[in-house]
């Protein structure tokens, strides 16, 4: 097989036959409410990548799945995973796409010369399972078996050990492994329980568990080849100055952190830049490999990426009144559906409007193991409850501004956030009218 790299979760795989099958296609900035953005503009465009046999959809983030040009023929295969609440097959079908490839978790389907095994999620968090009764509800990694070669990509669905060692007894060795080394999402940028020097501290420690973890991971796999993938990007607009924070770094970091622990015997980190073509039959790249260069990046933030405005922005200030009275509305929705996923909120989150804190998720002293408290731009808020923007796109887009106290990290209760929007009667209530996107 060969694989083309594009950028973050997006590659491009073909076997010798000619099937080509490619991944998680986001090729413009602005995904997550506008914020998140390539660090470099890509050269690849959609019509470079329409003729395809397939396109393998991890899961409904963006970053994976950016419904604002998700341009293929309504008729090209989606590869997806047919597990829990689905909620990618549904937004597929409401776009007009007819030629669902469902794969239930753990099965093998056969296209074409492929043979094709997805996963579920491998675990409800990799870091905090033990606060973690609900978890990760949208993942999933692929196993792609061609030409007697095979190829893991777990993008942003990290495996455990244990799972690693499944893998292992299950496919053998791999000729190349592409798994996640970031941590996509508002923490520690967010959190402003935090002081900067805090953020900062918390930036490194995470980065680092994160080098850890993989090695780990990397160790139990031991496959040829191993490619950082996913999770890569930088925040564009008003929210730039949050880089400094994130818990992210780009693929060349990731090596060198790799390369400070001993060498795995018979596994090599390869890098690739956009529109390489690494051939498995030979173990090389069609180019060699350009670092990035971290100051170049840092002058594409200033110059260009951070005078972005998010749609949010253009839009008309909410009325505050009617505002207070949909949360209220979207409160009383959000415990039906916590009630229907059997969801127990163990911390109270509170919502800054109007510069009044406004209860969302209460919950008796006794089972509280803390106060979140949240705070947002009010026409971001308006879209959220009606459901033309997702309280968790936001949250990863760094949107929201968060304050908890302790800092204890309940990966429910931001699940539970998820939920928070009107019922379907109630979208159109206010004056703004604004079209849904499901």
């Amino acid at each position: 097989m060969k694989l083309t790299f594009i950028a973050n979760a997006c590659c491009l795989v073909e076997s010798n036959k000619g099937t080509r099958i490619i991944s998680d296609p986001w090729l413009d900035d602005g995904v997550f409410e506008g914020s998140w953005c390539h660090f470099h503009k890509l050269e690849t465009t959609w019509d470079d990548i329409k003729s395809v046999d397939a396109v393998y959809v991890s899961h409904v983030h963006p970053d994976h799945f950016d419904e604002r040009f998700f341009q293929f023929p309504k008729d090209t295969p989606m590869i997806v995973l047919d597990h829990g609440m689905n909620f990618l097959h549904k937004n597929l079908m409401k776009m007009g796409y007819t030629n669902l490839v469902k794969v239930k978790n753990h099965e093998t389907v056969s296209f074409k010369d492929f043979k094709l095994t997805l996963f579920s999620p491998f675990t409800g968090h990799n870091f905090f399972e033990e606060n973690t009764k609900i978890g990760n509800l949208i993942d999933s990694g692929i196993v792609m078996e061609a030409d007697n070669q095979k190829i893991f990509n777990a993008n942003d669905n990290s495996p455990t050990p244990d799972a690693c060692k499944s893998l292992k007894e299950r496919f053998g060795v791999f000729d190349i492994s592409m798994m996640n080394y970031n941590s996509a999402g508002s923490y520690p940028s967010c959190f402003n329980n935090l002081t900067d020097d805090e953020k900062v501290s918390e930036h490194i420690n995470h980065l680092q568990r994160n080098i850890d973890y993989l090695y780990e991971n990397l160790k139990i796999l031991n496959s040829k080849y191993f490619l950082p993938f996913a999770g890569t990007y930088v925040l564009g607009g008003k929210l730039s100055y949050k880089n400094a924070y994130l818990g992210t770094m780009t693929w060349d970091e990731c090596i060198k952190m790799l390369n400070k622990k001993d060498s795995i015997q018979g596994t090599e980190y390869i890098a690739l830049n956009e529109r390489t073509t690494f051939d498995l039959d030979f173990g090389a790249p069609d180019r060699e490999y350009q670092p990035i260069d971290k100051n170049e990046i840092e002058v594409y933030i200033k110059s260009t990426l951070s005078k972005m405005k998010y749609p949010y922005e253009f839009d008309e200030m909410p009325d505050k009144s009617q505002l207070e009275e949909d949360i209220s509305k979207a409160v009383l929705a959000m415990n039906k559906r916590l009630e229907r996923i059997k969801l127990v909120p163990d911390m109270c989150v509170s919502l800054e409007v109007n510069e009044k804190e406004i209860p969302i998720i209460e919950v008796p002293d006794s089972l509280s193991k803390g106060n979140l408290k949240c705070k947002m731009d009010l026409r971001l808020l308006r879209r959220i409850l009606d459901r033309s923007s997702h309280w968790n796109n936001a949250e990863i887009g760094c949107h929201i501004e968060f304050t908890r106290t302790p800092n204890y990290y309940s990966p429910d209760m931001h699940t539970a956030l998820q939920f928070f929007h009107l019922e379907q009667a109630d979208y159109y209530t206010h004056s703004s009218g604004r079209p849904l996107s499901g």
